[in-house]
């Protein structure tokens, strides 16, 4: 009986050290846009981002548009012509793009040197901008992050104020 219960509780404290090493959520703010993604990524910079995280197996690009910066968009725009104009100026041609609710979102794929990506984008209206925030993972592994991915767009807050 003691073997047995000795087996068991190394089992049990086994099973607790190895849940442990799961990457712990972290959220990523900046520029007014709040992200939460697991602890694998970390933040890097891109010229034209507001935020840029990266890791191993994905990316995460995030940029603010405010209206007045945007040809022929103001605060009265609806957030769909916003996002149909970003898939216009991006030659995604044919993209079907879906509602999350408050965000609007669509999925294409690009070759990006010798690697094949599968971008997820979403549109969000602010305040006093438009967000964009672009989800890329390598194509081969989109099917196995996909739960990721939409986890992480639901994660997403704009106009968020930063504290310190």
């Amino acid at each position: 009986m003691k073997k047995k219960l000795c087996a068991l509780l190394a089992l049990a404290l086994a099973f607790a050290v190895f849940a442990g090493c799961a990457p712990q959520d972290k959220t990523f703010t900046k520029d007014g846009i709040s992200v939460t993604v697991n602890g694998d990524f970390k933040e890097a910079s891109k010229s034209g981002h507001a935020l840029y995280l990266e890791s191993d197996y994905a990316s995460v690009s995030a940029k603010k548009e405010s209206f007045d910066s945007l040809d022929g968009m103001t605060a009265d725009t609806e957030l769909r012509d916003y996002t149909q104009s970003v898939v216009d100026n991006n030659e995604l041609g044919e993209t079907q793009i879906q509602t999350g609710g408050a965000y609007d979102y669509f999925t294409y794929d690009k070759k990006n040197g010798d690697t094949d990506y599968t971008y997820t984008a979403m549109t969000l209206k602010g305040k006093d901008a438009f967000y964009l925030i672009t989800f890329q993972v390598k194509k081969d592994d989109y099917d196995s992050r996909k739960g990721d991915v939409e986890s992480w767009m639901k994660s997403v807050k704009v106009d968020v104020t930063e504290t310190k």
